[in-house]
Formats: structure tokens, C-alpha cells, sequence
């Protein structure tokens, strides 16, 4: 295996009326939030909100930082092989606008109730889940 490339990442969680919007990968059929790579150069934020509109059509919305999530859980190997070590900064929208639906590269878009998310996750998704009911 090759050493692991490093990326720094953006997502957002957006929740409304007790539930969390979440993306099923194209690549693997989990579930996350929505979220990217932020391309050299671009501000962590705007990275973020670019990326919930790819991916679910959602615009806007007041960001507040939820936290920087690393670490061994945050490891994604790719279909094609690919290692990547994962730095992402992970924000929180109450008010994005718009009707949520797939896009990019997300296959399918559902909201969830906080208190029954899905299992369908990886390392990575668990860490952010726990972190959300803790602010709550």
C-alpha cells in the first residue's frame, strides 16, 4: 500500500426540526454528511457550502463550527485504491435553504431523526453523530 495522501475537508450538518440531512455515497453506499475536499486556495467555509450544494442542492445558511475531526477513524480507502488521511472541519446549519435532492456525487438524500440515525455509516460519520447529540 502506498502512503496515504492528506486532505482537509468540509461538510455540513444541517438539521431541521430535530432531524439530520444526510447523502448516501455513490462509492459505497454508507451514509454521511454532506461533504468535500477543499480546493487549494478556498476558505473552509465556502468549501463547506459549496459542497452541500453539490450534493444536495442546499444554499446558504449561518455556519457555526461543530469541530476538526482526524485521526486513524477519519482514513478512507477509495474504491480504486486510493488512501486518503482525512483533516476535516465539520460546521452546523439550522436555516440552508432549498428542497434537498442527490446530486454530484451522492446517490440518494434523506433527512433522519437524530434519535434514529442509520447504522450504514463509517468510522468517520460515528465520530461526527456522536458529536452532534452532544450539542444538542
Amino acid at each position: 500500500m502506498t502512503a496515504p495522501k492528506h486532505c482537509i475537508g468540509a461538510g455540513v450538518a444541517v438539521l431541521r426540526d430535530g432531524q439530520l440531512l444526510l447523502v448516501r455515497r455513490a462509492d459505497n453506499g454508507l451514509w454521511d454528511i454532506p461533504g468535500g475536499r477543499v480546493e487549494p486556495g478556498e476558505q473552509v467555509e465556502v468549501a463547506a457550502l459549496r459542497e452541500l450544494q453539490e450534493e444536495t442542492s442546499l444554499s446558504g445558511g449561518t455556519l457555526t463550527l461543530l469541530g476538526v475531526f482526524s485521526g486513524p477513524q477519519h482514513r478512507h480507502i477509495y474504491p480504486d485504491g486510493n488512501v486518503v488521511d482525512w483533516v476535516t472541519v465539520l460546521f452546523v446549519s439550522h436555516d440552508a435553504q432549498g428542497m434537498a435532492q442527490a446530486g454530484d456525487d451522492a446517490a440518494d438524500v434523506r433527512w433522519w431523526p437524530l434519535s434514529d440515525l442509520p447504522a450504514n455509516i463509517s468510522p468517520a460519520t460515528g465520530a461526527y453523530f456522536m458529536n452532534l447529540r452532544g450539542a444538542q
